[in-house]
This record gives C-alpha cells, sequence and structure tokens, in this order.
C-alpha cells in the first residue's frame, strides 16, 4: 500500500490540501479528518490518504524506512500561522511561533527526499491548478479526477474539516496578508522570538526587514493561544520518547512483511 500523508504546522493549509487530494485525486482510501502516521489504516493495498500537521516534527525516522511512504509538506508564511483562528475556538490564537518553527526545522531535515514535496500555501491559493501539475509530476501515481479550482462544487467534508476550513467555499487569497489585521499579535511574537525576522527572509516571503515598519507604534498585546510559548522539559522528554517507541514499532512492522 502507498500513503501519501499531509503535514505541515497547524493553520498552515493541511486540511486545505487533504480535502483537495480527497476529491481531485483518484486513491482507494482516506482519513475522516486527522490520521498520526503511526495509526495503521485498514487498507492493505492501494493508495491511502491521511494528515496530522504536527507529524512532521516525528516522521523523518520512518519516511526514511519506508519507500512507499510519501509527505506533501505545505508551508505558510508563519505571521499567517499564528494570526490565524479556528472556528472551534474564535476567542484565542490556535497557534504560536514556536510550533511553526519546530515544524519547519523539521520538514528542512527531510526535504530533499524524492518522497517529499514542500507545496506553499500561498501557491496553493493563488495558482492552485499548476500546484495540482506540481504534485502530480513529483506524484506521478497519482490519478486526476479534477481541477483543485472548482473542487467546492464537489467536495464533501466532515464537519470537523468544514470547521477547520470554515466553511466550504472556492479557493482563493483572500487570506495570504491578512496578518496585518493583527498586528499587536505580530509584534507580541515578534518581541519574544526575534528570530521570526530571519525566518521570513530566509523562506521567500520578504527580502529584508522593512516590511516591519508596519509595527513601529504597535503595541503588543498578550493573547490567549492553544499552545504555550515554551513546553515542559519532562514533557517534551516523554512526547519524544512516545515518539520513537511508535517509529520503531512501525518499522519493525514493515520489516516483517
Amino acid at each position: 500500500m502507498k500513503r501519501l500523508h499531509i503535514v505541515g504546522s497547524p493553520r498552515s493549509g493541511t486540511t486545505l490540501m487533504m480535502e483537495l487530494f480527497v476529491t481531485c485525486f483518484q486513491s482507494n482510501g482516506f482519513c475522516e479528518h486527522e490520521m498520526s502516521i503511526f495509526d495503521e489504516p485498514e487498507l492493505k493495498a492501494g493508495l491511502f490518504f491521511s494528515k496530522q500537521p504536527t507529524d512532521v516534527k516525528y516522521i523523518e525516522r520512518v519516511f526514511k524506512s519506508d519507500p512507499n511512504l510519501f509527505v506533501v509538506y505545505i508551508l505558510r508564511d508563519p505571521r499567517s500561522v499564528i494570526s490565524s483562528i479556528h472556528a472551534s475556538k474564535p476567542h484565542e490564537y490556535f497557534c504560536n511561533y514556536r510550533i511553526w518553527k519546530e515544524c519547519n526545522d523539521a520538514a528542512q531535515r527531510i526535504m530533499d527526499c524524492p518522497r517529499f514535496l514542500s507545496v506553499r500555501y500561498e501557491d496553493l491559493v493563488q495558482i492552485p491548478n499548476k500546484v495540482q501539475r506540481q504534485i502530480v509530476e513529483r506524484f506521478s501515481f497519482l490519478k486526476k479526477k479534477c481541477n483543485f479550482s472548482g473542487f467546492e462544487k464537489l467536495s464533501n467534508p466532515s464537519k470537523q474539516s468544514l470547521n477547520a476550513l470554515s466553511g466550504l467555499r472556492p479557493i482563493c487569497a483572500d487570506r495570504v496578508n491578512a496578518w496585518q489585521k493583527h498586528l499587536p499579535r505580530i509584534k507580541s511574537e515578534l518581541d519574544k522570538n526575534p528570530h521570526l525576522l530571519k525566518d521570513l527572509t530566509e523562506n521567500g516571503y520578504e527580502k529584508d526587514n522593512s516590511w516591519a515598519i508596519v509595527l513601529e507604534g504597535i503595541e503588543p498585546t498578550r493573547y490567549n493561544c492553544r499552545y504555550p510559548d515554551s513546553r515542559p522539559i519532562l514533557k517534551t522528554i516523554e512526547t519524544r520518547f512516545r515518539k520513537w517507541m511508535k517509529s520503531r514499532q512501525y518499522i519493525a512492522s514493515r520489516n516483517l512483511r
């Protein structure tokens, strides 16, 4: 069985990409909304689509060991990620810079693998059909059913996916610069994480730091966020050990086949 798994930081567009894959490409099965790479689908042959955004932080070992695993990573402007709000929790920001950074650093470690493809969210919403062609060029086993543009006419997302998408609608680029409406949030995250400036230039979102002039005179405001700015060290160790054990089980199960 081939498995194509979609990852990226939360609020980067992974749900949109999943719905595009499910609607516009042929497959033998797919998860309803999210499914960890460490969870086995019932499907034993054919092609299976799944997605779990932050799996990118733990996927390196299993990815390199499984020739039937293919990964699509969604890269999005970190300013958009940290200022995005999930419909299920409208009174708080969903993600922060720490999580975006952890996901992006992890993606860089497997960027050169031919079974890995990085897609920019901004390209996806501005030139969706061109991005679709690029995906097919990388993963030739994919069989197209319809164009990415117009997917909303055929898509039937789950309730969870609808919440994450804030409703089903045509692909559009109206949220590319939506971070500009959340300048106190951007200022707050930048003050705590000055490396954000370098990330923006290294990933091609800005040519230099001159964009930050829009933050002059803006008072940083502390907001509720699903993720804390830092993670307790014991919790980090426990999570890494658990994922390491799951990785061993994943690899062992495939070596026995």
